[in-house]
Formats: structure tokens, sequence, C-alpha cells
């Protein structure tokens, strides 16, 4: 028989990375990370002068980040970051950045999560496109690597479609936010030309102005999506739903998917980067499958259903898909490339 002293080890460890992901959103949003990769060697009490900061509570911060490991001081304590944890960390540039998803769980999520008691009794979400050009934004910026590393890597490597990305082709990413992905997709394949469709009108505003500010408003559009459909007229080479497809709401599930089918070439692609539900109890312990086990309960707040393979592979069925290959991808996504029948 398990003990309580045997597991109560788990409680204590799921506290212990409660506050560590706070200690990480504060030495992002404070620059302590930044300033620390900056200048290997420095001290708490130079970081805090530098930052501007008061010296005793970054001092804390600094011996509390060395014994998680994101940090390494010595006894002189002399700092720098712990080995891999610059790109992860401290350079927003970097596909591997993860300050916007701690940004976007300390500012929007944990409040989203103290509610859910009431969320619960009421069955009442808050959708995304409901919730204001600052949360969209906020999602932009979380979702940046990852949008660099679908355009850099992912794509190039599908078998048929890098060739055809090198030498320029007509792309419609569905659920383009802030537009992030199609400004990724616009500086890795110039010669192409990129749509992007959304029903969160705020957040199209925002696309818009980062487009512009890029340079980039003669190959990059944005369109807001309405009640019959999308406002636009195929066909596109490529379709794109990145982290897109689970934020959809089931019963119109079908009725996007018949759009891209529509608007997309008779031998062009459909590629789909999103979180594949467990399909059973014993799955749902997997630990290739904990993304999306706990993107579904922090995304309760949202009224965000994941679905599952079976339910993903139904639906593209239904819509004149076939699916030429899934595979996993990083941390818990799934990748389907799928052309129509």
């Amino acid at each position: 028989m398990t003990t309580p002293r045997e597991q109560f080890p788990k409680v204590v460890e799921s506290i212990k990375g409660f506050r560590a992901t706070y200690l990480m959103a504060a030495g992002v949003k404070l620059g302590l990370f930044e300033k620390i990769a900056a200048s290997p060697g420095i001290t708490a009490d130079q970081l805090a002068a530098a930052l501007n900061l008061h010296a005793p509570y970054v001092l804390i911060w600094c011996r509390t980040a060395h014994a998680l490991g994101f940090l390494e001081g010595d006894e002189a304590g002399r700092l720098r970051l712990a080995p891999g944890f610059e790109p992860i960390l401290a350079e927003p540039a970097s596909p591997w950045y993860y300050g916007g998803a701690l940004g976007l769980t300390v500012d929007y999520e944990a409040d989203d999560l103290a509610r859910l008691p009431e969320i619960f009794s009421s069955g009442k979400a808050v959708p995304f496109q409901a919730r204001g050009r600052e949360f969209s934004e906020q999602v932009g910026a979380a979702t940046a690597g990852l949008h660099t590393l679908v355009a850099k890597k992912i794509l190039p490597e599908v078998p048929g479609l890098g060739d055809r990305l090198h030498r320029g082709l007509r792309a419609l990413d569905v659920g383009c936010g802030c537009g992030g992905f199609l400004l990724a997709l616009a500086r890795q394949f110039p010669g192409g030309r990129y749509t992007g469709v959304d029903v969160d009108r705020r957040a199209l505003t925002s696309a818009r102005k980062a487009i512009k500010v890029a340079g980039v408003a003669r190959r990059v559009k944005v369109k807001a999506a309405g009640a019959d459909g999308f406002p636009m007229k195929g066909p596109f080479d490529l379709v794109t739903l990145v982290q897109v497809f689970h934020e959809i709401r089931p019963d119109a599930r079908p009725a996007v998917l018949a759009e891209c089918r529509r608007l997309i070439a008779a031998d062009g692609w459909l590629v789909i980067l999103d979180e594949t539900y467990p399909s059973t109890w014993a799955d749902l312990r997997r630990p290739e499958n904990a993304r999306p086990m706990l993107t579904a309960f922090s995304e309760l707040a949202m009224g965000n259903v994941i679905p599952t393979r079976e339910e993903q592979e139904s639906l593209l069925a239904g819509a004149g898909f076939a699916l030429r290959s899934r595979a996993a991808v990083g941390d818990g996504f799934t990748l389907l490339t799928v052309q129509p029948k």
C-alpha cells in the first residue's frame, strides 16, 4: 500500500514548480537573466545597481535561481547562467526563447486558474478572441519562437514542400493572430505571398501594424473571417494552422476545415501543428502527453478543447483531406501533413 509519506513529495514538487515559474518570469521581466548573460561574473549587488533594483531582494532571487539550477554562482558571488539557459531565458530572438510564455502564464493563466471554481460552477468561458489586444499580443510574443521554428525547420523538411517554399508559393495562415507566423514565413521565404485570416479583429489591427513596420505589406495581407467563412479566393499552395486548431470551437471545426478545403490547390498542402489529447486513461500518464494534458486543463477558462487523434483524423477525412503523415514534434506537439483527396 502506498503511504502518504511516499506521495507527499509529489505535492512538494508541484509547489516548487509553481514558485520556480514565478522566479523565472520575474527574472525575464526585470531583465535579470539578460543582464547576467551579457555580464558573466557579475555579482548580485552589481546586478541590482545596474538595473536599479532592491539589492537584498535581488540577492535572494539569485541564490534561489542558483539552488534551482537556472544560475551558477561561486563562493565569491559571481554569477552566470547555467549551461543551455541563455537561448531559453535571455535571447528573445531564439526559437528556444520561453520568456513570452512565462509572461503569459503569470499575467493571464494564473488568473484563469484561480477562477476555476467559479468556471466549474457556471460553465462559462472567455474565448481567446474576447480577451483584448494586449492578451493577443502577449500570445504572439509567447509563440514567436515556435513560429520561427516552424518556418525555418519544420515546413522546409516536409517532403515535397521545401522546394516549393524556396521557389515562392501562395500561403494562407488560418488563425494568424498578430501575424507572427506570417512574418516568419515572409522573412524565411521572400519569394512567396502570404495571407492571414482570423476572427480576432483586434489582433488583426496589431498584425497590420507589424506588417507595415516590417516593410512587407506588398507580400503579406490579413483579413477578418466572417460568419459565412473566409473572405478570399484560392487556390493556395499551402494552408497552415499553427497551434490554432484546438482553439477553434468543436462545433465550428468542420466549417473551418471545409473552408481550407475550398481554398487549397489540388496539389496543395494543409499543415497543422497542434497538440493531441490522449485517447485513453493509460495514455494520460505517458510523459510525451504531459503538454496536451496540462494545456487542456489550463485552457478550460478559454473553452478550448484539444481533440484526440481519432477526432483529428475523422474531421480531416470528413472535410475531404487525406492524411499523409503524423509526427511528434518537440515537447508534446503533433505535426499533421495533409493533402486534398
